[in-house]
Protein backbone atom coordinates (compact mmCIF):
# COMPACT_ATOMS: atom_id res chain seq x y z
CA UNK A 1 0.00 0.00 0.00
CA UNK A 2 0.99 3.55 -0.88
CA UNK A 3 1.01 5.74 2.15
CA UNK A 4 2.17 9.52 0.70
CA UNK A 5 3.70 10.54 -2.50
CA UNK A 6 6.51 13.18 -1.79
CA UNK A 7 7.92 15.75 -3.51
CA UNK A 8 11.23 16.60 -2.39
CA UNK A 9 13.94 19.36 -3.16
CA UNK A 10 17.57 17.06 -3.11
CA UNK A 11 19.82 20.11 -1.90
CA UNK A 12 17.61 21.12 1.44
CA UNK A 13 16.04 17.82 1.77
CA UNK A 14 13.06 19.00 2.70
CA UNK A 15 9.49 17.81 1.74
CA UNK A 16 7.70 20.91 -1.32
CA UNK A 17 4.19 18.89 -1.25
CA UNK A 18 2.36 16.09 -0.55
CA UNK A 19 -0.82 13.61 -1.11
CA UNK A 20 -1.09 11.31 1.84
CA UNK A 21 -3.10 8.48 1.37
CA UNK A 22 -3.52 6.91 4.19
CA UNK A 23 -2.98 8.22 8.08
CA UNK A 24 0.42 6.94 9.06
CA UNK A 25 2.23 10.14 7.62
CA UNK A 26 6.26 10.10 7.52
CA UNK A 27 8.06 12.56 9.83
CA UNK A 28 9.68 15.12 8.34
CA UNK A 29 13.33 13.50 10.59
CA UNK A 30 12.64 10.36 8.39
CA UNK A 31 11.99 11.88 5.13
CA UNK A 32 15.42 13.84 5.41
CA UNK A 33 17.15 9.81 6.78
CA UNK A 34 16.08 8.97 3.64
CA UNK A 35 17.09 11.63 1.59
CA UNK A 36 20.98 11.68 3.59
CA UNK A 37 20.28 7.67 2.60
CA UNK A 38 19.99 8.00 -1.12
CA UNK A 39 22.34 10.63 -1.25
CA UNK A 40 24.99 8.25 0.21
CA UNK A 41 23.96 5.14 -1.92
CA UNK A 42 23.98 7.40 -4.72
CA UNK A 43 28.06 8.19 -3.70
CA UNK A 44 28.72 4.77 -4.26
CA UNK A 45 26.71 3.81 -7.48
CA UNK A 46 23.94 5.81 -9.27
CA UNK A 47 22.40 2.83 -9.94
CA UNK A 48 21.81 2.50 -5.87
CA UNK A 49 19.13 5.66 -6.36
CA UNK A 50 16.85 3.23 -7.81
CA UNK A 51 16.73 0.90 -4.92
CA UNK A 52 14.42 0.80 -2.22
CA UNK A 53 15.11 1.67 1.47
CA UNK A 54 13.26 1.12 4.49
CA UNK A 55 13.76 3.64 7.76
CA UNK A 56 13.15 2.50 10.99
CA UNK A 57 11.46 -0.55 10.43
CA UNK A 58 7.97 1.76 9.56
CA UNK A 59 8.25 3.23 5.55
CA UNK A 60 9.92 1.70 2.38
CA UNK A 61 10.81 4.13 0.70
CA UNK A 62 11.12 4.51 -3.29
CA UNK A 63 12.28 7.49 -5.44
CA UNK A 64 13.08 9.05 -8.99
CA UNK A 65 14.55 12.36 -9.63
CA UNK A 66 11.66 14.22 -11.52
CA UNK A 67 13.57 17.70 -12.65
CA UNK A 68 16.00 20.08 -11.44
CA UNK A 69 17.32 19.46 -7.56
CA UNK A 70 13.27 17.81 -7.62
CA UNK A 71 12.88 14.06 -6.47
CA UNK A 72 9.68 12.11 -6.21
CA UNK A 73 9.09 10.09 -3.06
CA UNK A 74 6.81 7.36 -2.57
CA UNK A 75 6.79 5.55 0.90
CA UNK A 76 4.46 2.61 1.49
CA UNK A 77 4.56 -0.34 3.87
CA UNK A 78 7.44 -2.56 4.62
CA UNK A 79 6.07 -5.35 3.00
CA UNK A 80 5.24 -3.89 -0.37
CA UNK A 81 6.57 -5.72 -3.20
CA UNK A 82 8.67 -3.67 -5.53
CA UNK A 83 7.13 -4.57 -8.85
CA UNK A 84 3.83 -2.50 -9.02
CA UNK A 85 5.49 0.24 -6.93
CA UNK A 86 8.12 0.61 -9.62
CA UNK A 87 6.02 0.77 -12.31
CA UNK A 88 3.89 3.18 -10.71
CA UNK A 89 6.51 5.80 -9.75
CA UNK A 90 8.18 5.77 -13.00
CA UNK A 91 5.29 7.45 -14.06
CA UNK A 92 4.95 9.77 -11.93
CA UNK A 93 7.98 11.17 -12.68
CA UNK A 94 7.84 11.34 -16.20
CA UNK A 95 4.53 13.14 -15.64
CA UNK A 96 6.74 15.58 -13.00
CA UNK A 97 9.38 16.06 -15.54
CA UNK A 98 7.21 16.84 -18.05
CA UNK A 99 5.09 19.31 -16.27
CA UNK A 100 8.14 21.35 -14.89
CA UNK A 101 9.21 21.46 -18.59
CA UNK A 102 6.34 24.38 -18.42
CA UNK A 103 5.00 24.87 -15.35
CA UNK A 104 6.71 26.77 -12.16
CA UNK A 105 6.92 24.73 -9.15
CA UNK A 106 4.53 26.53 -7.32
CA UNK A 107 1.82 25.25 -9.63
CA UNK A 108 3.59 21.90 -9.21
CA UNK A 109 2.70 22.32 -5.48
CA UNK A 110 -0.61 23.42 -5.77
CA UNK A 111 -1.71 21.10 -8.52
CA UNK A 112 0.36 17.82 -6.85
CA UNK A 113 -2.59 15.96 -6.62
CA UNK A 114 -4.01 16.21 -9.72
CA UNK A 115 -0.79 15.35 -11.13
CA UNK A 116 -0.16 12.34 -9.80
CA UNK A 117 -3.19 10.74 -8.68
CA UNK A 118 -4.16 9.09 -12.08
CA UNK A 119 -0.39 7.08 -11.73
CA UNK A 120 -1.77 5.70 -8.02
CA UNK A 121 -4.63 3.76 -8.34
CA UNK A 122 -4.93 0.62 -7.86
CA UNK A 123 -8.30 -1.49 -8.62
CA UNK A 124 -9.15 -3.93 -5.69
CA UNK A 125 -12.66 -5.43 -7.04
CA UNK A 126 -15.25 -6.96 -4.95
CA UNK A 127 -17.83 -9.54 -6.64
CA UNK A 128 -21.83 -9.73 -4.93
CA UNK A 129 -22.56 -13.19 -5.19
CA UNK A 130 -25.47 -15.12 -3.82
CA UNK A 131 -29.23 -16.77 -5.01
CA UNK A 132 -31.85 -14.31 -6.88
CA UNK A 133 -33.59 -12.31 -4.17
CA UNK A 134 -31.41 -12.55 -1.06
CA UNK A 135 -30.76 -8.48 -1.12
CA UNK A 136 -27.51 -8.29 -3.33
CA UNK A 137 -28.79 -5.16 -4.51
CA UNK A 138 -30.12 -3.98 -1.53
CA UNK A 139 -27.07 -4.21 0.18
CA UNK A 140 -25.41 -2.22 -2.68
CA UNK A 141 -28.05 0.93 -1.92
CA UNK A 142 -27.31 0.48 1.76
CA UNK A 143 -23.71 1.04 1.31
CA UNK A 144 -24.25 3.79 -0.55
CA UNK A 145 -26.80 5.27 1.99
CA UNK A 146 -29.61 5.04 -0.42
CA UNK A 147 -33.28 3.90 0.03
CA UNK A 148 -33.49 0.21 -0.92
CA UNK A 149 -35.48 -1.04 -3.83
CA UNK A 150 -39.11 -1.35 -3.15
CA UNK A 151 -39.85 -3.98 -5.48
CA UNK A 152 -37.36 -6.88 -6.47
CA UNK A 153 -35.67 -6.90 -10.05
CA UNK A 154 -33.88 -9.64 -10.60
CA UNK A 155 -30.24 -8.87 -11.77
CA UNK A 156 -29.18 -9.94 -15.17
CA UNK A 157 -25.96 -11.55 -15.55
CA UNK A 158 -24.05 -8.03 -13.61
CA UNK A 159 -26.22 -5.04 -12.76
CA UNK A 160 -25.87 -1.81 -14.52
CA UNK A 161 -25.85 -0.46 -10.96
CA UNK A 162 -21.74 -1.15 -10.23
CA UNK A 163 -20.05 1.10 -7.48
CA UNK A 164 -16.87 2.40 -8.51
CA UNK A 165 -16.66 5.60 -6.52
CA UNK A 166 -15.13 3.92 -3.23
CA UNK A 167 -11.57 4.56 -1.78
CA UNK A 168 -9.79 3.10 0.55
CA UNK A 169 -5.81 4.50 0.47
CA UNK A 170 -4.65 4.37 -3.09
CA UNK A 171 -6.97 1.59 -4.17
CA UNK A 172 -10.30 2.10 -5.68
CA UNK A 173 -12.97 0.06 -4.88
CA UNK A 174 -15.23 -1.76 -7.63
CA UNK A 175 -18.10 -3.98 -6.17
CA UNK A 176 -19.65 -5.97 -9.15
CA UNK A 177 -23.72 -7.86 -8.14
CA UNK A 178 -23.70 -10.94 -10.11
CA UNK A 179 -26.94 -12.25 -11.09
CA UNK A 180 -27.94 -15.01 -8.79
CA UNK A 181 -29.96 -17.03 -10.81
CA UNK A 182 -28.81 -20.60 -11.74
CA UNK A 183 -28.77 -20.08 -15.66
CA UNK A 184 -26.57 -17.09 -14.74
CA UNK A 185 -23.69 -18.71 -12.22
CA UNK A 186 -22.42 -20.18 -15.31
CA UNK A 187 -21.01 -17.00 -16.34
CA UNK A 188 -19.66 -16.12 -13.20
CA UNK A 189 -15.84 -14.86 -14.08
CA UNK A 190 -13.97 -14.23 -10.97
CA UNK A 191 -10.32 -14.29 -12.21
CA UNK A 192 -9.83 -10.77 -11.80
CA UNK A 193 -11.34 -10.37 -8.14
CA UNK A 194 -9.95 -9.65 -5.04
CA UNK A 195 -12.65 -10.74 -2.66
CA UNK A 196 -16.73 -12.21 -3.22
CA UNK A 197 -19.39 -11.11 -0.44
CA UNK A 198 -21.54 -14.14 -0.52
CA UNK A 199 -25.12 -13.33 0.39
CA UNK A 200 -27.67 -15.53 2.03
CA UNK A 201 -31.48 -14.84 3.21
CA UNK A 202 -30.63 -16.91 6.51
CA UNK A 203 -33.41 -19.50 5.84
CA UNK A 204 -32.32 -23.19 6.12
CA UNK A 205 -33.18 -23.88 2.42
CA UNK A 206 -30.82 -20.75 1.06
CA UNK A 207 -28.13 -21.72 3.58
CA UNK A 208 -28.06 -25.31 1.72
CA UNK A 209 -28.03 -23.33 -1.89
CA UNK A 210 -25.64 -20.84 -0.88
CA UNK A 211 -22.57 -23.46 0.79
CA UNK A 212 -23.20 -25.06 -2.98
CA UNK A 213 -22.04 -21.87 -4.25
CA UNK A 214 -19.11 -21.41 -1.17
CA UNK A 215 -18.04 -25.13 -2.31
CA UNK A 216 -17.95 -24.34 -6.11
CA UNK A 217 -15.95 -21.39 -5.38
CA UNK A 218 -13.68 -22.72 -3.17
CA UNK A 219 -13.24 -25.39 -5.85
CA UNK A 220 -12.41 -22.78 -8.72
CA UNK A 221 -11.20 -20.31 -6.65
CA UNK A 222 -9.38 -21.97 -3.39
CA UNK A 223 -7.10 -18.61 -2.85
CA UNK A 224 -10.07 -16.04 -3.04
CA UNK A 225 -11.59 -14.62 0.64
CA UNK A 226 -14.87 -15.84 1.10
CA UNK A 227 -16.98 -13.11 3.36
CA UNK A 228 -20.91 -14.23 4.27
CA UNK A 229 -23.61 -11.41 4.80
CA UNK A 230 -26.64 -13.30 6.70
CA UNK A 231 -28.70 -10.95 5.53
CA UNK A 232 -32.54 -10.56 6.51
CA UNK A 233 -32.16 -11.13 9.99
CA UNK A 234 -35.52 -8.81 10.33
CA UNK A 235 -37.29 -11.20 9.42
CA UNK A 236 -39.20 -14.11 11.76
CA UNK A 237 -37.67 -17.51 9.88
CA UNK A 238 -33.78 -16.02 9.95
CA UNK A 239 -31.51 -18.33 11.25
CA UNK A 240 -29.20 -16.94 14.28
CA UNK A 241 -25.83 -15.50 12.45
CA UNK A 242 -24.10 -18.17 15.06
CA UNK A 243 -26.53 -21.29 13.54
CA UNK A 244 -25.25 -19.96 10.34
CA UNK A 245 -21.73 -20.02 11.13
CA UNK A 246 -21.87 -23.50 12.26
CA UNK A 247 -23.74 -24.61 8.86
CA UNK A 248 -21.22 -22.37 6.57
CA UNK A 249 -18.11 -23.71 8.26
CA UNK A 250 -16.61 -20.21 8.81
CA UNK A 251 -17.65 -16.55 10.48
CA UNK A 252 -20.46 -14.65 9.17
CA UNK A 253 -21.73 -11.18 9.17
CA UNK A 254 -25.12 -9.97 10.35
CA UNK A 255 -27.40 -7.52 8.57
CA UNK A 256 -30.58 -5.79 7.61
CA UNK A 257 -29.46 -4.54 4.11
CA UNK A 258 -33.07 -2.70 4.02
CA UNK A 259 -32.55 -0.98 7.21
CA UNK A 260 -30.35 2.25 6.60
CA UNK A 261 -29.62 1.99 10.74
CA UNK A 262 -27.29 -0.89 9.72
CA UNK A 263 -25.00 1.50 6.82
CA UNK A 264 -22.53 2.29 9.89
CA UNK A 265 -22.13 -1.18 10.93
CA UNK A 266 -21.71 -2.13 7.09
CA UNK A 267 -19.16 0.45 6.47
CA UNK A 268 -17.16 -1.09 9.95
CA UNK A 269 -17.08 -4.12 8.26
CA UNK A 270 -15.78 -3.15 5.29
CA UNK A 271 -12.96 -1.19 7.22
CA UNK A 272 -11.95 -4.32 9.36
CA UNK A 273 -11.81 -6.20 5.80
CA UNK A 274 -10.04 -3.87 3.70
CA UNK A 275 -7.55 -3.33 6.59
CA UNK A 276 -7.25 -7.21 7.46
CA UNK A 277 -6.60 -7.90 3.67
CA UNK A 278 -3.60 -5.25 3.32
CA UNK A 279 -2.03 -6.51 7.31
CA UNK A 280 -3.02 -3.05 8.31
CA UNK A 281 -4.24 -2.80 12.43
CA UNK A 282 -7.64 -1.06 12.27
CA UNK A 283 -6.72 2.42 13.21
CA UNK A 284 -8.66 5.04 15.87
CA UNK A 285 -9.96 6.98 13.24
CA UNK A 286 -13.57 8.08 12.00
CA UNK A 287 -15.17 5.91 9.16
CA UNK A 288 -15.21 9.01 6.62
CA UNK A 289 -11.41 8.97 7.45
CA UNK A 290 -11.09 5.18 5.86
CA UNK A 291 -13.61 5.17 3.76
CA UNK A 292 -13.87 8.35 1.33
CA UNK A 293 -17.16 8.53 -1.04
CA UNK A 294 -16.49 10.69 -4.01
CA UNK A 295 -19.43 12.55 -5.51
CA UNK A 296 -21.15 10.11 -8.21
Amino acid sequence: MIYSVVLANLTSRRKIASVDYWIHKVSTPQLKRYLSTLAEMKKQSDRLKYKAAVIDDDFKFFSRECGDDHAVVFVTDVHEPDGDIVSKINRVARSLRSTFTVESQKHVKKNILQIVDPFIQSRFVIALVGESGVGKTSLLHLLMGKQPPEEHHPTIAINTEIIENIRFANYEIMIFDFAGQEQSRKMWDFSSTNMIFLITDSTLKNLIATKGIMSQINKDYPNLPVIIFANKQDLPNALDPSAISKIMGIDVESMVAVDLAYRNNLLSILAKLFCGHFGLDVPDVSLEDLLIFNPE
